[in-house]
């Protein structure tokens, strides 16, 4: 083989190289068609050996037909067998000459081998400044090989660019078309539309799928797909500072977002809510403008601001609706919502009454089903001629019902018309009872009752006849005062004293029979005399007496009569 040359190669030398290179195709070509040949000449050798062997086997087969003549079978089998010999001495020259065609096959894949190896000279390893392939009028600029598998690119004797197996390295700024988002200026070979382009205004865009992704200008970057960071902690935030590594955003937990300063979390956001884990401040405010607002608020005139030292306004499109004070709440307006009742009977604990909430404030409420019966609630009810249960004196009026449990309520009636007098009230365990007549000076004064172990009616019942009175108390006592004129005086000797006869007279009201509830009868005469009565009950209407004196009296007398007893 040729010598390796080490330096630059003339134009005249690298022809040379190209003839042998034909000359050394030509040859191999000449041995391919030498061994072809050969190949047929072992074909024919092998068509000759056949012809013989069935040369042959006719020859045996005359052989066994002629077996009445000795002779002639013996000659027939020597010419087979010579006829067999010279088959195979031409099937042995036919093998050796394809031997030969074989070897000089090879010998000419040799010689051009060896002729393309000689050919095959290639180029020295040059260097920066003097390349193993350069052009003639720019000698120091070209092509070298820098190291093993890597091809060095020099300009101006200088390495501008390098092709390993493994990357390419540029000592010079790459340029590339500005491209455009479907056709980016720099992409790859299998994926054209994503990449990195410019629209010449010093901005870098970065494609993928024939659209921009994100793009740097000179003072910002700005993406359109969401950027994915680590997670961070407290102490090394995933999105920080430049001089303050440990003061940013990271995230929490799941769903949740921090913010660091100074290496430790100092505020929280989180799907539902954000919390300071530091004070925060915010601007006084006015109740036009609250210091602290929100977002969907418009006009910003709805919020929170300080109204004084120690006091926190709240405003409402602008005007203050509450203050709270060390002293406590003060609210302007009213009040709604679900801190107030939502029915005139609700009992929801907490909540505040509104006006008419049970009657009270407003008209009273009707009685459920007009019944009184019904009523389970606290409140005041409306009282009507149709009412059922009502008390049997009152026709119009309120009541008022307290309830105790589910078994207990007391009820209060309170008449509303001329006629109706005094108030009634019952109560109830677990069923109600009787209505009772609560009094005042209306109803103190009238006619007295009993009835179910209790008394009804007035406390005080006055009545008055000609020469009569009586009053009649609701425990049972009753008095009766009579005067009784024309008396005859006491003149029938009676021992040492003078007395009259029984004097009866009829009582204006009945008093009961028996030893602890008989009537008591006293009285005594006008007029200064010296006489006194002796009484006497008789029947439950009927009062006796009797006077006595030391002497005789034949004047009429004036009798006052007091009858004590009880009317039930």
């Amino acid at each position: 083989m040729a010598d390796t040359v080490s330096g630059p190669f003339p134009l005249a030398a690298r022809r040379v190289d190209v003839d042998k290179m034909l000359k050394a195709e030509e040859a191999a070509l000449e041995a391919s068609a030498h061994k072809t040949a050969a190949m047929g000449a072992a074909s024919a050798a092998a068509v000759s050996a056949g012809s013989a062997e069935e040369a042959a086997g006719e020859a045996a087969e005359s052989a066994a037909a002629a077996e009445l003549s000795a002779g002639a079978a013996g000659e027939a089998a020597d010419i087979s067998v010579a006829a067999a010999g010279v088959a195979s001495g031409a099937a042995e020259e036919a093998a050796d000459k394809a031997t030969e065609a074989g070897e000089a096959a090879l010998a000419a894949e040799a010689a051009a081998l060896a002729a393309k190896e000689d050919a095959l000279l290639g180029f020295g390893d040059g260097t920066a400044a003097a390349p193993g392939l350069f052009w003639r009028d720019d000698p120091d600029t070209g092509l070298f090989r820098s190291g093993s598998n890597a091809l060095g690119v020099t300009a101006g004797g200088v390495l501008r660019l390098t092709v390993s197996a493994l990357a390419l390295t540029s000592t010079v700024p790459l340029r590339a078309p500005l491209g455009t988002a479907a056709a980016p200026g720099i992409s790859f070979e299998t994926d054209p539309n994503t990449g990195i382009r410019s629209d010449g205004a010093d901005v870098l865009h970065f494609v993928t799928g024939g659209a921009t992704r994100g793009f740097f200008s000179t003072s910002y970057f700005q993406s359109t797909l969401p950027a994915v960071v680590p997670v961070g902690a407290d102490a090394t935030p995933s999105l920080t500072f430049a001089g303050d590594l440990d003061t940013g955003i990271f995230r929490a937990a799941a769903d949740l977002l921090g913010i660091a300063a100074g290496g430790e979390e100092r505020f929280r956001v989180g799907s539902g809510r954000a919390a300071a884990l530091v004070p925060f401040s915010v601007p006084d405010g006015t109740q036009t403008f609250p210091g602290l607002t929100f977002n969907g608020e418009v006009g910003s005139n709805t919020g929170f601001f300080l109204a004084a030292e120690n006091e926190i306004g709240v405003t409402c499109q602008g005007t203050e609706r509450a203050r709270f004070t060390p002293s406590g709440m003060q609210l302007q307006g009213l009040l709604s919502g679900t801190a107030v009742t939502q029915t005139d009977l609700d009992t929801t604990p907490g909540r505040l009454l509104k006006v008419g909430d049970y009657g009270l404030g407003g008209t009273a409420r009707p009685i459920p089903g007009n019944d009184a019966d019904q009523i389970s609630v606290t409140g005041f009810y409306q009282v009507t001629g149709a009412t059922l249960n009502r008390p049997a004196g009152m026709s119009v009026g309120t009541l008022q019902h307290i309830q105790h449990g589910a078994a207990r309520a007391v009820q209060i009636a309170y008449p509303q018309t001329a006629g109706d007098t005094g108030r009634w009230c019952r109560h109830k365990d677990t069923t109600w009872g009787d209505w009772f007549f609560t009094y005042d000076q209306r109803n103190i004064v009238g006619a007295v009752s009993w009835s179910s172990g209790f008394p009804r009616g007035g406390i005080i019942e006055k009545g008055e006849t000609a020469g009569a009175e009586y009053v009649r108390f609701a425990d049972g006592t009753q008095l009766c005062r009579l005067v009784q004129t024309g008396v005859p005086g006491p003149t029938t000797p009676q021992g040492a004293l003078y007395r009259t006869e029984w004097q009866t007279v009829t009582l204006p009201v009945e008093f009961v029979s028996g030893a602890l509830s008989g009537h008591c009868v006293t009285g005594g005469c006008r007029g200064g005399s010296v006489i006194s009565l002796l009484g006497r009950p008789g029947a439950s209407n009927v009062a006796a007496y009797m006077l006595l004196a030391p002497t005789s009296y034949g004047a009429t007398q004036t009798v006052d009569l007091l009858v004590t007893g009880r009317w039930r």
